[in-house]
Formats: structure tokens, C-alpha cells, sequence
């Protein structure tokens, strides 16, 4: 994303617009790497934009319902589509925008690939149905993998050496490959139609966000959703594309990143609020998150805020 994405209309209010393309014309495969802790509009645009977090957490805004990103987290915007980011802390967000003609004749085998095709045409239909938008888990090493073919394409159209379109659409392809594979993974079990499952769950999901500043037994949710510990972690699975465990670890990043973002007590004080006791773990936890340690984190958002300030009153 380019910075003069980030300003709204000059009055203080937020404005829904589209967006132009950030490339010359005849190119039509842009890789934008975005660093920065300030928001990002309501806009819209014209082209698929595949979108992977890697540091930092955001809030990704649209259809009027929010969801909280952190690193390994992966969604595909489609055309037209508005929406918007509430940046938590600075991130680093990596853009793969494309038009689907460059793929050629490879789109259509692509869409063959049932994972693609769930990924770009079915959960974006569904999502305006259901008022929800499914995002994708990517392991540490599907992070890593993701990243470096997305700094690929991006030093080719660097470069622009010889044959450097064909190598983007190469990569390109490949990228959307091993999304395909990696989201029919997480979903394999997932029927569209939602059979009910989230329904089973979703008195489980009420009492875990609920409770997420105490000591939290997948026994007791387990009860809550009226299943076995057993059944209940496959389709715990099945649903969030997290086990229990994993998912509820989320949650409490998440929750601390905004205290330690908006509040000023101890670390070992935000690690106890989400249900933490111990305070070398919690900080181990964060950092596998994060890619820092909560004194880090606070650190530099509070550099970035001073650095706000200062411009404010310059």
C-alpha cells in the first residue's frame, strides 16, 4: 500500500473510495509491503488482494463487523469489496494484488484446485451471506514459505530483468497454490453449508472469550458445547482451523496486545488479566506471536506514539 492510502477527505470523516491501481497499466501483479501503525481508509478496488500479516496486529473492518489480525494470518479481499484497517501497533502487512486475466488460461486450471476455488469465489459469496470472513492460519514455516515467494515477485518487479512478467505469473501461481493446498487443509472437514457444528460450539466460543482472564479447561468447554473432550477438539478444529489450545492462546495475544497498547500496568499484570500466571511463559508465548517480548512491544508503541505526537504539534 502506497502512503497517500492512508489519509481520509481532509475533514475528520472516513470516506469509502476506490482505490487505483498502484502499478503502470500493462503490469498486473503488484506485491505492496506496508510498515507503518496508522490506518488504513474505507476504500475499495477493482482487484484480488491477498493479504498476510508477518509482524504487529490490525484490525481488518468490513461488511460493519471487525476481526483482529496477527501474524500467520491470511484473507483475501475480493473486488469492490469495502473495507478498511485499525492498526493495533506498527505491522507489517504484505499485499499480493493482482487482476485474474494475467493468470491466462492458468485461471481456469487453477479454479479446478478446490481449495482456490473455496478461497477466491466460494467464502467471499458466502461471507456476504453470513455477515463473516474466514481467514487462513498459516504455520511458522508456511509464513516463512509465503513470505519469501512474495519477495520474490517483488524483486522482479524491481528489477524488471528480462522475462520478469512470466516469473511473477510463475510465482503467482505457485502462491496460489499453496494457499489452495493450506486453506483445504484448515477446512477439509468444513462443509459451506454449516452443518450446525458452529452452533454446537458457539456457547463454548461465548464462555472462552468471556473468561479468557481465568484459567480456562478444554473439559469444561467441552461441556458447554454438550460433547465429549474428544469430539469436542475435532470439531473445535473443524470450525476455527485452530485447536482449542492454539485458538485460545490467540485470543489472549490479542487481548494483551490491546492492554499493553492502552493500559500502563506491569507485564506481569497484563499476562494475569489473560489468564496467565506465569509471567515467563506468558512473555515466551507473546514473543512466538509477536516477534518480540511484551517490554519490546510496549516499547516501540510508545516510540510510535511519541513519534505521532511530535509530527501533531510540529
Amino acid at each position: 500500500m502506497a502512503n497517500h492510502y492512508l489519509y481520509g477527505n481532509g475533514s475528520g470523516s472516513v470516506c469509502s473510495r476506490y482505490f487505483p491501481w498502484p502499478a503502470d497499466e500493462d503490469e498486473l501483479i503488484r506485491i505492496g509491503v506496508f510498515n507503518n501503525n496508522s490506518p488504513v481508509i474505507s476504500h475499495r478496488h477493482d482487484y484480488v488482494e491477498i493479504v498476510l500479516i508477518t509482524k504487529g496486529s490490525c484490525t481488518h473492518k468490513y461488511h460493519n463487523t471487525e476481526v483482529t489480525l496477527i501474524p500467520g494470518d491470511v484473507f483475501i479481499i475480493v473486488p469492490h469489496e469495502e473495507h478498511s484497517y485499525g492498526i493495533d501497533s506498527r505491522v507489517t502487512i504484505y499485499n499480493c494484488q493482482f487482476y485474474t486475466e494475467v493468470l491466462g488460461e492458468d485461471w481456469r486450471e487453477l479454479k479446478e484446485i478446490s481449495g482456490i476455488y473455496d478461497m477466491l469465489v466460494v467464502e467471499p459469496i458466502f461471507r456476504a451471506e453470513i455477515n463473516c470472513q474466514e481467514i487462513l492460519h498459516l504455520s511458522p514455516e508456511g509464513i516463512s514459505y509465503v513470505e519469501a515467494i512474495l519477495t520474490k515477485i517483488i524483486e522482479e518487479q524491481e528489477n524488471k530483468s528480462a522475462g520478469y512478467r512470466l516469473v511473477q505469473k510463475s510465482y503467482l501461481t505457485l502462491l496460489l497454490t499453496i494457499l489452495g493446498r493450506a486453506w483445504e487443509k484448515q477446512f477439509e472437514s468444513k462443509s459451506y453449508e454449516y452443518n450446525g457444528k458452529r452452533e454446537l460450539l458457539a456457547e463454548a466460543l461465548k464462555y472462552l472469550e468471556d473468561n479468557i482472564s481465568y484459567e480456562l479447561n478444554i473439559s469444561d468447554l467441552a461441556l458447554k458445547a454438550c460433547m465429549s473432550s474428544h469430539y469436542f477438539r475435532k470439531v473445535f478444529k473443524e470450525v476455527t482451523g485452530l485447536t482449542p489450545i492454539d485458538y485460545i492462546n490467540k485470543i489472549r495475544i490479542k487481548k494483551a496486545v490491546r492492554q499493553l497498547t492502552e493500559d500502563s500496568c506491569t507485564v506481569a499484570k497484563v499476562a494475569e488479566t489473560v489468564g496467565i500466571n506465569d509471567t515467563n511463559y506468558f512473555s515466551r508465548l507473546f514473543r512466538k506471536t509477536m516477534g518480540c517480548t511484551p517490554t519490546e512491544f510496549r516499547k516501540h508503541k510508545r516510540k510510535d506514539q511519541n513519534d505521532t505526537d511530535l509530527l501533531m504539534h510540529k
